[in-house]
């Protein structure tokens, strides 16, 4: 019995309708891969959304709750999230219970916003990241808050508590973080020291002409915080105090360095503190050729003070560096820009002008 098989024809016609077939199915099995593996992704960030409310929960349980926003930074954050977990991004959990998200598996970022309820997915991964917002307690609108770094010396208004505003000078921005000092000292002139505290400190030196400032500048420092303790918008910490080793200032205009520095303060539950000498000197310029005025200080630094000194508008105001002569003098700030030291427990030399730290963004 004779066999037939098939043609040339007839293969390649084969060949052509399964090459057509592929070239229509291949799309749309790889189509449905694709959305499988993206709204795994989706289900994966509600897990890491819902860890951030189990640790919000948490935190509700503790005696002092949730008091400051904190993000998680991802493939580290510390979460027991249930499915798998982001190769790069962070999550914020707000103190009031909101989320934000913004994380990646490499291929596709999830993303919600404080306000959003569902997450979204694309594939700017390049670009996955929280929304940057300023800090809203700032209420000037500058775009160094969002986009840059704010140049020393940038002025801006900060609601320290909902009744109070005031300005304030960039001193320092490490991109996340402003630290800036107030446009004018707070409250009245007070001792750096008085005989007082310094004797409630444990002091036994004290000098009836120069007091003593071993103990560091407790007077100035029981002001500050008890004029800023209402400043309920920024963050409260604990620090402790220390007295600026030998500056590089020092050296360069020749003066000892062989002075008597006080023992490291613990303050804690503070919202400001004191400038420091190194605040101070890494924003100056040195001119040692003027013998009259070796050291220029920008004007913003020494922004309303007055020639002459009033409770009202003192001119001077403390550092909690001690002077280097001396274990008995202080450093402040004249109203023409000279750094100088003056004795620790005069009422009249100086006043207090708090130092504050801020996130430039949300």
């Amino acid at each position: 019995m004779k066999k037939n098989g098939f043609t040339l024809i007839e293969l390649l016609a084969v060949i052509i309708i399964l090459s057509i077939i592929a070239l229509i199915t291949v799309p749309v099995i790889m189509n449905i891969v694709e959305r499988a593996n993206k709204s795994a992704f989706k289900d994966s960030a509600y897990g890491v959304i819902k860890a951030g409310e189990l640790h919000y929960a948490d935190k509700l349980l503790e005696p002092s709750g949730m008091t400051d926003d904190i993000t998680f930074t991802f493939p580290n954050a510390n979460l027991d999230i249930k499915g798998s977990k982001p190769k790069s991004g962070n999550m914020k959990v707000t103190k009031d219970g909101k989320i934000e998200l913004a994380i990646s598996n490499g291929k596709w970022c999830a993303r919600k916003s404080l306000n959003d309820e569902d997450v979204t997915i694309d594939d700017n991964i390049d670009d996955c990241s929280l929304t940057k917002t300023p800090n809203p307690i700032i209420t000037t609108n500058n775009t160094c808050l969002t986009d840059g770094i704010c140049e020393n010396g940038t002025k801006l208004n900060v609601k320290v508590n909902e009744k109070e505003n005031y300005d304030f000078y960039v001193i320092k921005d490490d991109g996340e973080e402003l630290t800036l000092i107030m446009n004018k000292n707070l409250g009245p002139t007070v001792a750096w020291i008085t005989k007082e505290d310094y004797e409630a400190a444990g002091g036994t030196a004290w000098d009836e002409k120069y007091g003593a400032n071993d103990k560091g500048p407790l007077t100035a420092l029981k002001q500050l915080e008890d004029l800023t303790k209402g400043w309920t918008n920024l963050k409260s910490y604990n620090y402790t105090l220390e007295d600026d080793k030998p500056s590089k200032l020092e050296q360069k205009i020749g003066i000892s360095n062989s002075r008597t520095m006080y023992k490291p303060v613990k303050r804690t539950n503070v919202r400001a503190r004191l400038p420091k000498l190194s605040d101070i000197e890494d924003l100056i310029v040195l001119d040692l050729e003027n013998e009259e005025q070796p050291i220029i200080m920008p004007a913003y630094l020494y922004e309303n003070l007055s020639i002459e000194n009033t409770d009202e508008k003192p001119y001077a105001y403390w550092l909690s560096t001690a002077n280097s002569d001396s274990s008995s003098i202080s450093f402040d700030v004249y109203y023409h820009g000279f750094v100088d030291g003056h004795s620790v427990f005069y009422y009249y030399t100086g006043g207090v002008r708090p130092v504050i730290k801020i996130s430039k963004g949300l």
